[in-house]
């Protein structure tokens, strides 16, 4: 991970319920460093990737991580939880509506193994219209 990203602008932790991934999207808007445009579509594969681990946990009220970058050159978000919470089902054929979003919409995004947590991350790379940077 580029220097940059070491401290996050934003890290909290989230209680897997009904109100998780509206919670997740409100804080992630509250980053006012992306243009509107961009914070909007930020704000929906949270929401999607929160979502997801809502759905795969059952009711068990889990807690799980949420941290975001916004440096100027690429945005990152990352949902920090146990591996069957973020684990995609072995036999997805790329249909379920939040791969094709992230498929769409980030230019990266993974999930990585790992104890006692797994990640499911994303990337949007953000491009600097050159009319502004003249400015």
């Amino acid at each position: 991970m580029p220097t940059e990203l070491i401290t996050p602008d934003l890290e909290m932790s989230l209680h897997l319920d009904s109100f998780a991934p509206r919670s997740a999207r409100h804080h992630v808007g509250l980053i006012d460093r992306p243009s509107p445009d961009l914070r909007d579509v930020v704000a929906l594969l949270t929401s999607e990737i929160v979502s997801h681990a809502v759905q795969r946990c059952d009711g068990s009220g889990r807690d799980v991580e949420l941290r975001a970058w916004m440096p100027d050159d690429v945005v990152r978000v990352e949902l920090r939880a146990p591996q069957e919470l973020l684990d995609w089902p072995r036999e997805h054929d790329g249909a379920e509506y939040e791969v094709l979003l992230l498929d769409l919409l980030a230019d990266r995004w993974s999930i990585d193994a790992g104890e006692p947590a797994a990640c499911m991350w994303f990337e949007i790379d953000r491009h600097v219209d050159p009319r502004e940077a003249s400015h």
